[in-house]
C-alpha cells in the first residue's frame, strides 16, 4: 500500500489550518498551554484523518476523473476562447489605435415613461406621533 503524496499533502495542510486555530483559540480563552498543546494536535490528527479519508473516497469512487475532464475541457475553453478573440480582433487594429472617442449611449428612461424620479418633501406622507397631537 503506497501512500500518495498529493492525499498526505492536503491532509497535512488541513491539519495544520485546525491545530493553529486550536491554538489561537485557547490562547484567546486564557487556558493553560498544555490543554491548548493537547487540543491542537487533536485536532491536527482528526482533521488530517478525515481529509485523507474523504480525498481516498473521492479518488475511489471515482469523481477523480470528473476533475481532470472539467480542467481539460476548461483548457480548451479559453484556448478556442483566445482563438475566437485573435480572428476578432485581427483586422481591427486600425480601429484600435485611432484617437476616436466614442459616445456613450444613453440609456435615459423619462419620468413619463416610468423612470426614476427623486422624491419631494411634499410627496412624502408624514405621520404624527403621540406627542407631537
Amino acid at each position: 500500500m503506497v501512500i500518495d503524496v498529493f492525499k498526505l499533502g492536503a491532509a497535512s495542510v488541513c491539519g495544520a489550518i485546525a491545530a493553529l486555530t486550536a491554538i489561537v483559540a485557547g490562547l484567546l480563552s486564557d487556558a493553560r498551554l498544555q490543554i491548548v498543546l493537547g487540543r491542537a494536535f487533536c485536532s491536527f490528527i482528526v482533521s488530517g484523518v478525515v481529509v485523507y479519508i474523504a480525498i481516498f473516497l473521492f479518488d475511489r469512487l471515482g469523481y477523480a476523473s470528473i476533475i481532470r475532464d472539467f480542467e481539460e475541457n476548461w483548457k480548451n475553453g479559453e484556448a478556442d476562447e483566445a482563438k475566437a478573440e485573435d480572428d476578432t480582433h485581427g483586422g481591427n487594429e486600425e480601429l484600435e489605435n485611432s484617437d476616436v472617442e466614442e459616445t456613450p449611449q444613453e440609456d435615459f428612461v423619462s419620468a413619463e415613461d416610468g423612470g426614476f424620479t427623486p422624491l419631494q418633501a411634499d410627496e412624502l406622507r408624514h405621520v404624527a406621533t403621540d406627542q407631537e397631537e
